[in-house]
């Protein structure tokens, strides 16, 4: 089962932002991940974040050790500098 790592934010650093996916994208692909969204997005209800990211992994353990690799953790200073929001891991649904 896919496992999915979410982010959900606002940029509060609009000079730095775009250095978020030239360094992130060589670290999803070491890990087997697929870039889903990356976007604005329009809420409907209740979120007041304007921008999402969304990375697709084979397995919610492959999605995890992507978000505890010390590349990612280093990514991550960089990210709660220039954004603020949250973060989510999801696995794919799925009946049972």
């Amino acid at each position: 089962m896919s496992g999915y790592i979410i982010y959900h934010y606002n940029v509060v650093d609009k000079e730095r932002i775009n250095e978020l996916g030239p360094l992130s994208l060589p670290i999803i692909e070491k890990h087997s991940g697929e870039l889903i969204v990356a976007s604005t997005v329009t809420s409907l209800e209740g979120s007041p974040y304007t921008h999402m990211v969304v990375y697709k992994f084979n397995s919610m353990k492959k999605a995890q050790a992507f978000y505890d690799s010390e590349e990612s953790r280093e990514l991550s200073k960089l990210r709660n500098k220039v954004t603020e929001g949250f973060v989510v891991i999801v696995p794919e649904y799925g009946h049972n």
